[in-house]
């Protein structure tokens, strides 16, 4: 039987948009393969402290936004030479979506684990 529980984060869900995909088109143009937003299946997800969704979620990713773009960026590219030159909150907004949840709902009985980044 499922027991699930709550754990103490919220979650911000990144969707990339089409500049982002065309960015990654750019940097591996493969002709047989080319990146969109329509056939996306996969978002990463980033946990916050839950207390953060008590206030304005969108002003506490602005501390976070850096971060975020430049793992969105090194999932694609290991290479910061092709990323664009300047990263900014106005090209974080529109190269991405982004989604709250101040709830998330453990569904496994397994203890969480952590892996270094």
């Amino acid at each position: 039987m499922i027991e699930p529980h709550t754990i103490n984060r919220g979650l911000v869900i990144i969707i990339p948009k089409q500049p982002f995909y065309d960015w990654e088109n750019a940097v591996f143009p493969e002709p047989d393969f080319l990146a969109s937003a329509a056939t996306a299946q996969e978002h990463n997800s980033y946990l916050l402290n839950e207390d953060h969704f008590y206030d304005d979620p969108k002003k506490v990713l602005q501390k976070y936004w850096r971060f975020i773009f430049e793992d969105q960026l090194f999932g694609i590219c290991i290479n910061e030479t092709d990323w664009p030159q300047k990263l900014t909150w106005k090209l974080f907004t529109e190269w991405f979506d982004f989604y709250f949840s101040s709830m998330v709902i453990d569904l496994e009985n397994k203890m969480i684990e952590r892996e270094e980044y």
